[in-house]
């Protein structure tokens, strides 16, 4: 860079201004060519198919999964190893999984499904599914196992849960009628699941945290642990080799 006289600093000053001006320009264009490597990275990895219709999905891996209610089915997925995502859909249920080189290994992959019409949801393996606004329809059936989790909110006329070795459940909202089965180690948190009616299922251990108005069924067998909320009628209690039932009021 030419060194223009300035009659305010000496030759070795103008020097220095020189050169840090020289390393400012440097430094800024080494910082664009990291934003631009970057923003091309992240659009390397974020991708959308398109998947057909459904209105069931299972989920698998320990991925992260979340549900949006949409005009369309399509899928956009987020994170690492997203090239490694297997997306089936088998007379329309769609199936969300590692390939066999990353089986069990998507706790870093993120999955976007946008749905029109959902029916079931079905988490395993770890796999972690939130619904990302209120679920507002007729029914529901929500399934998890093998340490799987569950968010849901939901506004429904009917839900059908369930919760085994070790799944978890956690759903807020309301419905008119419920009917939940835990078993081996299954978790319900569905304290903020405000219903009229539930039908409790406990079989082999398992925890729930239920709400109902006017009835609460429920039924224990060999040990479980359960807290109605609520202030039911009516509570019906069957068990059967251990168990605890207890009524908040």
């Amino acid at each position: 860079m030419r060194i223009k006289p300035n009659r305010f600093l000496s030759v070795t000053n103008q020097k220095r201004v020189c050169l840090y001006i020289t390393k400012s320009k440097r430094m800024k264009n080494l910082i664009m060519l990291l934003v631009l490597l970057t923003i091309g990275a992240a659009n390397a990895q974020n991708n959308e198919r398109n998947i057909g219709d459904f209105t069931e999905v299972k989920v698998f891996d320990r991925m992260r999964v979340n549900l949006i209610k949409s005009s369309e089915n399509k899928v956009i997925l987020k994170g690492k190893d997203t090239e490694n995502i297997e997306l089936v859909n088998s007379d329309g249920v769609l199936k969300v999984r590692m390939n066999l080189d990353k089986i069990f290994d998507g706790n870093e992959t993120f999955v976007e499904v946008y749905y029109n019409n959902l029916r079931v949801i079905d988490a395993n393996e770890g796999a972690q599914v939130e619904i990302n606004e209120l679920l507002e329809q007729s029914r529901i059936e929500i399934r998890v196992q093998e340490g799987a989790i569950v968010n849901a909110g939901l506004d429904v006329e009917f839900a059908e849960m369930r919760a085994v070795t070790g799944g978890i459940i956690k759903a807020k909202g309301s419905a008119e009628k419920q009917n939940v089965e835990i078993n081996t180690g299954g978790i319900f948190e569905g304290k903020s699941l405000e219903t009229t009616d539930t039908t409790l299922r406990i079989q082999a251990g398992g925890e729930a945290d239920i709400f109902a108005r006017r009835t609460a069924q429920i039924k224990i067998r060999a040990g479980g642990d359960v807290d109605v909320y609520g202030n039911p009628t009516e509570v019906i209690q069957d068990k059967f080799i251990g168990g605890r039932i207890n009524v908040v009021k």
